[in-house]
């Protein structure tokens, strides 16, 4: 158990690395120590009544900087919040868990932490991570930056902030010492809801086409995402005069004329004065969503010039349909077991969109997607959040391995086996992973010799006696 002294000296050090590769550690720093019966209350109060399983693990966390890129190349930092179940004799899967749509810089999950104040970070890491999953919440690109915008709904912005986040981490597992020192293995889960289902799907997309050489996705769980922006979600914008969260609109129009057209566009040329004047300083990252839907008319297309609104309702080639079209996920054939959830009484994102992605991905040649579509009694967006990341969970502990050292051929168990494997690997002197070094080093000693081939037949014969 880290002493209360250090957890007030590690609270107050920040470490520092120099880094220029997208995927750099740039620096991290120790938030917290959660212990078994705070989880158990904090996952008492996000469920509401839900039943969540007793936890297995306590759980450290840090905030990170980490080195991404900008759409133009030039490297960028970003950061995230790494939830870490506390062992340092076991190696557990990464799960990367994409928050929803959060728009104050202030509650981006490194400022955050695992907080009541953000039910849905404070679940997914108290329940992903003490049962075993080092669970890590990139930020996204601009979010918890005063000094830039984020790219809302913009596909390759949450590629690049996930694959750089992933790496990172795996650095922070070499940068720690003693008590505080983690490992993962060769498992990688995706997860998200809202915001985070349409990021999920979208990192699972930019791994599978671009990264499959680094990066294997053992499951992903997106949840209740805007997949389908150029079908759906136009048809859902324009025959519905009022949203229940009408922010979302100007938020992926301006994100999208600024990613495309550059920060210095004339928001004139697509907004009513007033908005196109006021429209920046509302989604400078000070606003809550409902401070910004209070602001706007009850019908927030009319916040549109009418012509640009004509044009963007019969034209598929406006350039706001464009950006929408380049950034609907349909058009591909997910490779890992992909696992669609979604509300049919979503009030905010309609259900079609997983529909319609399921659809196009078994059209497609996916052979390994799969819909669930969660009854109207789990209520609309907001309510059906929990109900879908159990349901997605229960099914992630099924897929997922936690190994110890001295399982070399990772099947669970230490067997004579493992310690041919183990003498193999000495004698040849392979090219090994850092993961299956762990596993060899069993003396703890950061090497794999003779000594290590003894401790593990010392193991077999206890296992056997």
């Amino acid at each position: 158990m880290i002493s209360i002294n250090r957890n007030a000296l590690l609270f107050l050090i920040s470490f520092s690395i120099i880094s220029s590769e997208p995927g750099d550690l740039v620096s991290f720093n120790y938030q917290d120590n959660i212990g078994l019966a705070t989880i158990e209350t904090g996952l008492i109060i996000a469920g509401g009544g839900l039943g969540f399983p007793t936890p297995a693990y306590t759980i450290s966390t840090y905030d990170i900087k980490y080195q991404s890129q900008n759409s133009n190349g030039t490297l960028d930092t970003l950061s995230g919040l790494v939830s870490i179940p506390n062992s340092t004799t076991l190696a557990f899967p990464i799960l990367s868990y994409q928050h929803g749509t959060g728009i104050l810089d202030e509650e981006a999950p490194s400022n955050m932490g695992l907080s009541l104040a953000n039910l849905e970070i404070l679940a997914v890491g108290f329940l992903g991570t003490s049962s075993g999953f080092i669970t890590i919440f990139p930020d996204y690109e601009g979010v918890g930056d005063p000094d830039s915008y984020h790219p809302y709904h913009v596909r390759d912005s949450y590629i690049r902030a996930v694959v750089h986040m992933i790496k990172a981490v795996k650095q922070l597992s070499e940068e720690l010492i003693g008590e505080e020192r983690f490992q993962y293995n060769n498992q990688l889960f995706l997860a998200g809801y809202s915001e985070g289902g349409y990021a999920t799907l979208a990192a699972q997309s930019g791994i599978e086409l671009n990264h499959n050489d680094e990066f294997n996705i053992t499951a992903s769980f997106p949840m209740a995402g805007a997949y389908d922006l150029s079908g759906t979600m136009v048809e859902y914008f324009l025959s519905e005069p009022v949203y229940e969260n009408p922010y979302y609109v100007p938020y992926v129009l301006t994100s999208h004329i600024w990613y495309y057209q550059g920060l210095d566009t004339d928001l004139n040329m697509y907004f009513e004065p007033y908005w196109a004047e006021n429209l920046t300083s509302l989604y400078d990252g000070t606003h809550s969503g409902s401070e910004i839907n209070n602001s706007l008319p009850d019908n927030v297309l009319d916040i549109l010039l009418d012509s640009v609104l004509i044009e963007f309702t019969n034209n598929e080639d406006q350039f706001l349909r464009q950006t929408l079209a380049e950034n609907t996920l349909l058009n591909w054939a997910p490779i890992s077991p992909t696992y669609l959830y979604h509300g049919i009484a979503d009030d905010q994102v309609p259900y079609q969109n997983s529909v319609i992605a399921f659809d196009n991905f078994q059209t497609n040649g996916a052979n390994n997607v799969y819909l669930e579509l969660l009854p109207e009694t789990t209520g609309g967006h907001t309510s059906s959040a929990i109900p879908c990341f159990l349901s997605a969970y229960s099914l992630m502990t099924d897929y997922q391995n936690i190994h110890q050292k001295g399982d070399i051929d990772e099947d669970g168990v230490i067997t004579l086996i493992d310690q041919a494997y183990l003498s193999a690997m000495i004698i040849n002197d392979f090219e090994i992973t850092r993961f299956q070094s762990w596993l060899g080093d069993c003396n703890y000693d950061e090497e794999s010799n003779v000594f290590d081939l003894l401790m593990i037949s010392d193991i077999v014969l206890m296992e056997e006696g």
